[in-house]
């Protein structure tokens, strides 16, 4: 990689930084325009109940890299909202196992096409190649900084 003198603005953490940024927030507008009182951070809950049912917390907290603590608080949330459950663990008592609501069920379809109008919203213009090429390269990123 070529040296040159470094700015902020052009450095690669920075980027990131605005990128996600921005996709947070036209998410969460998104959202609130269609009279959904959700956030991204709980919607990548849902998404990973989504994903498989009857989860524990400790899992969700790994599938979305984030301290139990954080994870146990947007759960609540969600309990509030009608949109998951803590049931005890059939084997383990100490062990919550969290699953989606009939309700959280009914809405997959409507969160998961705001997430996906947010993503063709962010990637308008950019060729389908090179959008992968993209997030190849931030799937490396991620993992050279684990």
């Amino acid at each position: 990689m070529e040296k040159k003198e470094y700015r902020l603005e052009d450095s690669l953490g920075y980027k990131l930084f605005q990128a996600s940024r921005l996709m947070t927030n036209r998410l969460n507008r998104h959202f609130k325009e269609n009279g959904f009182s959700l956030t991204h951070e709980q919607w990548q809950i849902l998404s990973r109940l989504y994903e498989k049912d009857g989860q524990t917390q400790h899992a969700l907290a790994i599938l979305n890299e984030r301290d139990e603590p954080s994870v146990s608080r947007l759960i609540d949330n969600l309990i509030k909202r009608d949109l998951v459950e803590r049931r005890a663990h059939p084997n383990d008592r100490r062990i919550n196992l969290i699953y989606l609501t009939e309700h959280g069920q009914q809405l997959k379809q409507s969160y998961t096409m705001l997430a996906k109008q947010t993503i063709a919203e962010a990637s308008f213009e950019v060729d389908a190649e090179e959008f992968a090429i993209c997030l190849k390269v931030l799937d490396q990123v991620r993992a050279n900084l684990k």
